[in-house]
């Protein structure tokens, strides 16, 4: 018998490539620079090489810039703030070698700012 995992998403994720900065929660020291795969304001998902830098349960500061080309599919510009890592999947890359998905669940304390055109 086949068992499907629940879906505990607080919103829904589109899929967007976006750059996130990611920061131990509690320092400034910049972890890694890495791409999202997709977004929501309830967490983030990427994907990296670097095995070794997280754990379930880490509280991580998370900055994704969201490129203008993609605001059509994610209605804000930047999403900053706490969160939590909940999720740490190994899986095969494109290229063949191991990628390690990380699953980030956004605090409720997460900034979304929405770029506004200027008037003139």
């Amino acid at each position: 018998m086949e068992q499907r995992s629940v879906d505990r998403r607080r919103g829904r994720r589109v899929s967007v490539e976006a750059p996130v900065i990611i920061r131990r929660g509690d320092t400034k020291h910049v972890v890694a620079e890495e791409n999202t795969k997709n977004l929501s304001l309830g967490g983030a998902y990427f994907e990296t090489n670097a095995s070794n830098l997280y754990q379930v349960n880490d509280v991580v500061l998370a900055s994704v810039a969201v490129p203008e080309s993609q605001t059509q599919h994610f209605p804000f510009s930047r999403v900053a703030g706490r969160g939590r890592i909940v999720r740490i999947v190994e899986s095969d890359g494109t290229d063949g070698d191991k990628r390690i998905g990380i699953a980030v669940e956004f605090g409720p304390g997460i900034t979304a700012l929405t770029a506004v055109p200027a008037r003139g």
